[in-house]
C-alpha cells in the first residue's frame, strides 16, 4: 500500500498517520504492521510464556532462545543497535519530536487505535492523558 503524499521527498510523519487513522476508520489496515496486536494475536485468549519487543530485540531475542536451549543458533540481529529507540537515554525526547508534529484530533485518533497495545504491552503514552474532547459523553 502507498502512503499519499504531498512531499516530493517522502511521506511525513503526519501524512503516515493520517493514512493510518484513514485507513482504520475504513475498518481494514492495509499491511499487518499497522494492525493493533491486540487484534492479531489472541492476548486474551492465548497463554503467552515469552513477549518480543522491537526496543528490547536482541535481548529478548537471546532469552528467547535460551530458554529453548538454542542460545547456540543465537546471531546478533543486524540493525538492532542501530535502532534508535534502543539506545536512546531519553526516549520521551525522541518519541516526543514526532507526535509534536501531530494535532491533537490525530494524536487522540491513533492513541484510540492503539490503547489495547499500550495497556497490554504496559507502554505509556509520551503525551499528556487528558479527557478526550472528541469523545461524546
Amino acid at each position: 500500500a502507498v502512503v499519499p503524499t504531498q512531499s516530493t521527498g517522502g511521506a511525513t510523519f503526519t501524512e503516515v498517520i493520517t493514512w493510518i487513522v484513514n485507513n482504520f476508520h475504513t475498518g481494514h489496515f492495509p499491511d499487518f504492521h499497522w494492525a493493533p496486536m491486540t487484534k492479531m494475536c489472541d492476548l486474551c485468549i492465548t497463554e503467552y510464556d515469552m513477549i518480543e519487543k522491537f526496543e528490547t530485540l536482541e535481548r529478548d531475542h537471546y532469552y528467547i532462545l535460551k530458554a529453548l536451549g538454542m542460545e547456540q543458533q543465537y546471531v546478533e540481529i543486524h540493525g538492532a543497535r542501530a535502532n534508535p529507540s534502543s539506545r536512546d537515554k531519553d526516549i520521551y525526547h525522541h518519541v516526543t519530536k514526532y507526535l509534536v508534529q501531530l494535532n491533537e484530533r490525530l494524536l487522540w485518533d491513533l492513541f484510540a487505535i492503539y490503547r489495547d497495545d499500550f495497556a497490554m504491552f504496559g507502554y505509556t503514552p509520551h503525551f499528556r492523558i487528558r479527557k478526550n474532547p472528541y469523545i461524546e459523553v
